[in-house]
């Protein structure tokens, strides 16, 4: 085999592969938080989980995560239970928070569970966190 064969394999596997991680990484349903806003010290953000449940949404000073992609908790100001949520166009939804938080500059964060039938308190659902987005809280 020649340079130039060798060189044209090397480039045709390496598509492939990349093909192959793009339409995994493309399979993998993470929620998306597309947008967030804050008003009347609640926060109000719009999101997709594709194929999961909704989880919770969290609110901190400071954008940190830690190792499984959730918002440091020595940071979160305020988490609840994802609210009743409307869907506004196609697979996106509003929530607002529950709770209102002093008016300043926050991020904002949402899970998703897994739905999978093995689980079980031994095995909890696999929570997947979303995007961090920064949220100024207003009063009014």
């Amino acid at each position: 085999m020649n340079h130039r064969s060798t060189a044209a394999l090397f480039t045709a596997g390496t598509l492939i592969a990349l093909g192959l991680l793009t339409t995994a990484a493309a399979a993998v349903s993470q929620p998306h938080l597309r947008s967030a806003s804050g008003r009347g010290g609640h926060v109000v953000v719009v999101y997709t989980l594709g194929d999961q449940a909704p989880g919770k949404i969290v609110v901190a000073t400071r954008r940190a995560t830690g190792l499984g992609g959730a918002l440091l908790a020595k940071n979160v100001r305020l988490r609840e239970p994802m609210p009743a949520t409307v869907r506004v166009r196609g697979d996106a939804y509003r929530a607002r928070t529950r709770h209102t938080l002093p008016p300043g500059r926050y991020f904002v964060q949402v899970s998703a569970t897994a739905l999978m039938v093995d689980c079980s308190p031994k095995r909890p659902c696999v929570s997947r966190w979303s995007n961090v987005l920064p949220v100024r809280v207003t009063r009014r």
